[in-house]
């Protein structure tokens, strides 16, 4: 038994698949739609197939590759006996039972010479056993009797059932010869079908690729849509959009000039960090002697949160430090409205957003 097959065979079976599947929209309903509109949905039809046609034709010859390893290489049981004269016996015929829901095994056959029974037994040395046949009416057991008569070139199997309780009686003719023109038939109106339509219908590997990269970007601009349209109705990242983007010169400027009203001068900026975001460290010398250290902090820290509140800069989360007159901190800088929409954003609970800053919640 051959299961594995040439490439083409694989290839040819899909792009028939995909011929007779297009010949299906173009005589169904689909009919009823304007041209443009039709070759359009036949467009993605197509592309839909190429995308998916190496990857199936892959599972497909694995699959038989496994029933041929399966076949090939599957030893039959030894030391079966006659049970009626208990003679050795070979096997001379095997066939593969591949079923959905159960696993793969090989059913060999072992005739007897001496006795003329037969033996079926599967590669784990369970037998088969035969049930007799039953009458579809009463049950009973029932007679079967089979012919096979040479037609030309093929043969006619008859089959005859009689049932002796009922009178139940059933004949069914199998013309071999028949079958294999009507298949014959079916081969070749399948191979007119690839001669004529694969052009049309099967993309070739320069029009699938087109096909993929245009998929490709047409997901991407709808996804960058329709993020857009979900920042556009989030109400975090329109305030984050309104925020002043301030550069590290405008920030040192804003600075100054405010903490220097409250005391706060010299203020230095250090050498940056730079990663996602920018983080500066940061020194003020406090200049107003009669401020605790305590007031000093506080102070600074609820006017650096102030003055910040509007801009992409935030103050750290460890806040600011003292030591003999110096204050010092950090600084972040964002430059993506994301990120800042990620900072003032909290939803408590998800279908009721309170979106909140460091400053506290803003609704």
């Amino acid at each position: 038994m051959q299961y594995l097959q040439e490439d083409q065979y694989y290839i040819n079976l899909y792009d028939l698949f995909t011929i007779k599947k297009c010949l299906r929209i173009i005589n169904s309903e689909q009919k009823g739609l304007q041209k443009n509109v039709n070759e359009i949905y036949l467009y993605f039809i197509k592309g839909e197939e190429y995308k998916h046609k190496n990857e199936r034709i892959k599972e497909w010859m694995q699959g038989d590759r496994e029933k041929q390893d399966y076949y090939d290489n599957t030893a039959a049981p030894l030391n079966i006996l006659c049970s009626s004269c208990g003679n050795k016996l070979y096997s001379d015929f095997k066939t593969l039972e591949d079923y959905l829901d159960k696993p793969m095994r090989m059913l060999f056959f072992f005739p007897c010479k001496t006795c003329k029974l037969k033996k079926a037994v599967y590669n784990n040395g369970q037998e088969l056993i035969f049930e007799p046949a039953r009458c579809p009416k009463c049950s009973s057991l029932i007679e079967e009797k089979h012919t096979i008569k040479t037609k030309g070139k093929g043969k006619i199997i008859t089959s005859i059932k009689k049932c002796s309780a009922c009178g139940f009686n059933e004949t069914e003719i199998d013309d071999l010869d028949k079958s294999h023109a009507e298949f014959e038939e079916r081969k070749n109106k399948d191979k007119e079908l690839l001669v004529k339509y694969r052009s049309e219908f099967c993309l070739s590997d320069e029009e699938g690729q087109k096909y993929v990269n245009y998929t490709t970007q047409l997901k991407t601009l709808m996804e960058s849509i329709k993020l857009n349209e979900q920042k556009q109705a989030d109400p975090a990242y329109q305030k984050a959009k309104k925020l002043k983007k301030l550069n590290v010169v405008e920030l040192e400027k804003l600075l100054a000039k405010i903490l220097e009203k409250e005391k706060y001068i010299k203020l230095t900026l250090d050498k940056p960090e730079m990663g996602q975001y920018v983080i500066i460290p940061f020194t003020v010398q406090e200049s107003d002697s009669k401020r605790k250290e305590y007031d000093t902090i506080a102070n600074l820290k609820k006017l650096l949160k102030k003055t910040l509140e509007d801009t992409n800069w935030r103050l750290m989360s460890e806040g600011v430090s003292y030591r003999l007159g110096y204050v010092y901190g950090r600084l972040k800088g964002y430059e993506r409205e994301d990120d800042l929409a990620d900072l003032i954003r909290i939803k408590i609970p998800k279908d009721n957003p309170i979106i909140v800053d460091e400053q506290g919640p803003i609704y």
